[in-house]
């Protein structure tokens, strides 16, 4: 059995797509798979299998569909996946509680001109790195002023779901 995690996209934002973890989870269970633990209301899910990753993106997103009726994209990740990915990240620790980083979940890896795109729109207030099918950000809200940070998955055309550095680690801790 391999440990994995599922980041779901547009869960519980505001008032669109209501699900309760609980709920969440036992669907989870209903598709076989095992030692499934939620985090936070925002549709992290860890969980043991043998399927596959592709397998679990469709499983997971039929059964969503068919059980809340909600159209949702799911990101996969390997727990060793995920690691790596912590381990990896670019922008060391914050100088002061303005800077905050995030970690951009996608199911590909993005083309040479989409990653241009992304990379293009950084700003003083905003910085990516492109690792594979992770987009690491570090966002200084301090001198972001008005303006809204990037929608990575907006900015590169794919989907994507985004996490906090602080829901991350403690994701790959459970």
């Amino acid at each position: 059995m391999r440990t994995y995690i599922a980041f779901l996209r547009g869960i519980n934002v505001g008032a669109h797509n209501r699900m309760k973890m609980d709920d969440l989870r036992v669907l989870f269970e209903s598709l076989g798979y095992e030692n499934v633990r939620t985090y936070i209301q925002s549709g992290n899910v860890v969980f043991e299998t043998q399927s596959d990753e592709g397998t679990i993106r469709s499983d997971v997103t039929d059964a969503i569909a068919d059980t809340f009726s909600y159209d949702i994209t799911v990101m996969v990740r390997t727990r060793t996946e995920l690691v790596a990915a912590v381990d990896k990240q670019p922008f060391g620790e914050p100088s002061n509680d303005s800077i905050k980083r995030y970690l951009t979940f996608l199911n590909e890896v993005p083309t040479a001109e989409r990653r241009e795109k992304l990379l293009d729109s950084q700003s003083e207030a905003e910085s990516f790195e492109i690792r594979g099918r992770d987009v690491y950000s570090s966002l200084d809200k301090g001198k972001l002023g008005p303006g809204r940070f990037t929608d990575v998955g907006q900015k590169l055309g794919m989907a994507a779901t985004r996490r906090n550095w602080n829901v991350v680690t403690a994701v790959v801790d459970l």
